[in-house]
């Protein structure tokens, strides 16, 4: 194998940490070359809540990625999520100096400056300011400005920021594995580089990321994201209604889960499942049915709370393309009926790809955002972020370390490769 340029991306989720060791040659898809995967502890709902906890798993996962690799790297783009972020619009605009010159990389980056929002309190900070649409002298729907003459250039921008405090802790955290954290990448951003076809992209489609503490809402519109919300509910809250409504312990009402849980009561026989339960009962025998009733109404609940978020977007009508589900709820048995039923419009499973030599075990939807990550750091995509905010973090928090060519030279280089 010839040795190009590693990327290693580390997927922080509620349920399981993962590493992903990946080698890039120029004009071919990333080859992986290390994966390392280990239950997580320390987060809720996404956001840290014991570093030492959370340093430990990460520590685990990265150490597991550098042995099947045979190398390991300083640093790396961990994916961010949980209910403490938010997006908001934001535009910028910059003028020439009277000339209609070409605009060029320096250009595109003034003008996201431009959309930064200075006014954030010290309590929020920006995680990524992507670009969604260009106006070049009043030309609505510009893309890619790239060599195009202008004397004003306008910029609209999705700002995603989190809490100062949640941002900290997951640096600190993966920083006790001796991993340098280079970029951010919002879940919901990072598993749509892995399981939307362009064409879903451009059509518009519906990305629902349900990971285990929380699900990931996001509208990607006319090639690029449009809009993305979190709602706090995700698979560790199927798990704890079968585990209250059982009295059972949690990591028995995990197991029942996965091994006899359905979503949808089609199909459903009056057969029961013998489990451990509390009490001075060692084993008691619940309905199968019972059980996937309160794994129906929860995700009942979970998709028309997914309706009410779409329509907050301003969509009244689902987009052409449907939904697609993704995340490690996407594989619960009949979730995507119920999403079909509900909401009445086309849905899928996605499935990660785009990434060689990827092994058999990780070929599933709850590893979308690790994949994801990858590509989204490796591929040209119209859903790349501008690095600017963070580039500003880095001088206003300290909270990033600095990498080879810093966040400018990196922008610049994704821009003209879109450009090509």
């Amino acid at each position: 194998m010839m040795r190009g340029e590693l990327y290693t991306s580390i997927d922080v989720g509620t349920s399981k940490i993962t590493t992903l060791v990946a080698n890039l040659q120029a004009n071919s898809p990333p080859e992986l070359i290390g994966f390392g995967n280990s239950p997580s502890q320390g987060l809720k709902k996404g956001v840290v809540v014991s570093i030492q906890e959370a340093q430990e798993s990460i520590r685990a996962s990265v150490n597991e990625a550098a042995r099947s690799a045979g190398v390991s790297t300083p640093w790396a783009d961990v994916g961010i999520s949980g209910g403490h972020l938010e997006l908001l619009p934001r535009w910028g605009s910059i003028r020439s100096l009277g000339t209609t010159a070409a605009l060029t990389y320096s250009e595109i980056d003034r003008a996201v400056d431009a959309a930064y929002p200075a006014e954030l309190p010290p309590e929020r900070q920006v995680v990524h300011m992507i670009p969604r649409l260009y106006r070049v002298d009043g030309l609505s729907g510009v893309r890619n400005p790239i060599g195009m003459h202008a004397l004003r250039l306008d910029v609209e921008t999705l700002c995603v920021t989190g809490a100062s405090s949640a941002v900290q802790n997951l640096v600190t955290a993966v920083g006790g594995a001796r991993i340098q954290v280079r970029n951010l990448v919002m879940g919901g951003v990072a598993a749509g580089a892995s399981v939307l076809s362009k064409d879903e992209i451009e059509m518009g489609v519906i990305l629902v990321d349900i990971g285990g503490g929380a699900t990931t809402v996001t509208v990607f519109h006319q090639g690029t994201i449009w809009n993305a919300a979190v709602i706090p509910v995700g698979g560790h809250q199927f798990t704890t209604d079968l585990a209250v409504a059982m009295n059972t312990p949690y990591q028995i009402a995990e197991e029942v889960k996965l091994q006899h849980g359905q979503v949808g009561l089609e199909g459903v026989g009056d057969g029961q499942v013998e489990i451990e339960a509390f009490g001075d009962r060692r084993t008691v025998r619940v309905d199968r049915r019972e059980m996937c009733r309160y794994l129906n109404d929860r995700t009942d609940e979970l998709f028309r709370l997914i309706m009410l978020k779409i329509r907050g977007f301003g969509f009244q009508d689902m987009p052409p393309a449907g939904l697609v589900l993704t995340g490690g709820g996407a594989n619960l048995p009949g979730i995507d009926k119920v999403a079909r039923r509900v909401l009445a419009t086309p849905v899928r499973i996605g499935v990660p790809e785009g990434v060689v030599n990827l092994p058999e075990e990780t070929r599933d939807p709850m590893f979308a955002s690790a994949i994801g990550s990858l590509l989204w750091r490796t591929r040209p995509t119209t859903t790349q972020g501008s690095l600017r905010g963070i580039d500003r973090m880095k001088g206003k928090h300290n909270v990033f370390h600095s990498q080879p060519g810093g966040p400018l030279h990196w922008l610049k280089d994704r821009v003209k490769r879109v450009a090509l």
